[in-house]
């Protein structure tokens, strides 16, 4: 499996490829060269990743001539963070980077959303390169130029849409992923099939035991689907101001979930999946989708050992409080991405809070 998609970004009328294949990492160095003319780079990693891949990163971009500096980070979402942020820059003014400077992500969604952060607002904007070592990461948040850090208030409430140069997704990475961090990712996946894609749905449902075996061709194939999908979707509305919203399918209830536990219970994927399931029974009690519907939905999630309810006490009062921190919420209005049949997502913001709090207190 390998190929490569070229993500059209019509606002901004910019282009640039995401490759994925297998060994991908083995090309790295040629591939920042066919994107970058400097000298000088910004190596942001975490402390897993570290050890495993960035130490052999970094050296062989040093073999090719470059000045790389790794900036790396406590693995988790507190990382996300002002001080984060600050190191960073720190980092790049003490050792006189310049616009003409380069920032490589290589970890997870919270490396990525970091250090496209860093290169967003250092210097008004330098160039970045997205590799992502998780699936979720892989299929999510590297693609679309979403970058932010977390706020005590909210997640992702402080950042800015800002394309990479390049997405460089080796599907090896996994083979060193953690089960449960391959479940985070896959909660994306199943995702983007309820929004968009059924048939991506049935082919989760028949090759659970391939996708956890990291089979090669089956991983492949997920993830180019899932990529081009969202891919198609940010080209036509990279600012979400329209339909790239339906992108955040079960993310209004995840996202209060992580915030209401600290970001420390959850992971993300797990939290959106509980938020999934709160949307569908949305949308059925809306008369939206049907029973059997509902129910294939809370089979695939099962399916992928995910979670279908709330794993950690949380109380109504403060995940219902929390929801009207999203970015998508207007006033007292929330927009929530629901379903109209599997595979064809809408947005609706005039839901009676009652009827939330009702789902809600079902997930609890």
């Amino acid at each position: 499996m390998t190929g490569e998609l070229l993500i059209t970004i019509k606002e901004r009328k910019k282009q640039y490829p995401i490759l994925i294949g297998q060994n991908l990492k083995e090309q790295l160095v040629e591939r920042v060269k066919n994107v970058y003319n400097g000298d000088k780079i910004l190596l942001v990693t975490d402390d897993n990743v570290r050890s495993l891949y960035a130490e052999k990163v970094w050296g062989e971009l040093n073999d090719a001539g470059y000045q790389v500096f790794i900036y790396s980070i406590k693995p988790g979402e507190g990382s996300k963070s002002y001080q984060s942020l600050i190191e960073g820059h720190r980092l790049m003014t003490g050792n006189n980077f310049s616009r003409d400077s380069l920032v490589i992500a290589l970890g997870g969604g919270v490396v990525g959303d970091l250090a496209g952060f860093i290169a967003a607002t250092y210097m008004r904007g330098i160039p970045f390169i997205q590799v992502p070592t998780t699936l979720l990461a892989q299929v999510d948040s590297s693609v679309g130029g979403k970058t932010a850090i977390n706020h005590q208030e909210g997640k992702n409430l402080i950042g800015a849409f800002y394309q990479p140069q390049l997405v460089l997704i080796d599907s090896l990475f996994l083979k060193t992923l953690p089960e449960r961090e391959l479940k985070n990712g896959l909660a994306e996946l199943i995702k983007h099939g309820l929004i968009a894609d059924r048939e991506l749905n049935r082919f989760m449902l028949k090759n659970r035991e391939a996708i956890f075996q990291i089979e090669p061709g089956v991983l492949g194939y997920i993830i180019k689907k899932s990529c081009q999908l969202k891919a198609n979707i940010v080209s036509e509305d990279e600012k979400e101001r329209g339909r790239r919203a339906i992108l955040n399918f079960g993310h209004t209830i995840g996202h209060a979930l992580e915030a209401v536990t600290s970001y420390r219970c959850y992971r993300h994927g797990e939290a959106v999946a509980v938020g999934m399931i709160g949307a569908a029974r949305l949308s059925k009690r809306l008369s939206c989708l049907s029973e059997d519907e509902l129910e294939l939905i809370e089979k695939i999630i099962q399916t992928y050992d995910l979670p279908t309810d709330c794993q950690y006490g949380e109380e109504r009062k403060a995940v219902f409080e929390r929801l009207f921190y999203d970015k998508k919420a207007r006033g007292k209005k929330l927009r929530w991405v629901l379903l109209d049949g599997i595979g064809q997502a809408f947005i609706e913001s005039e839901i009676e809070h009652d009827l939330i709090k009702e789902v809600l207190e079902g997930l609890l």
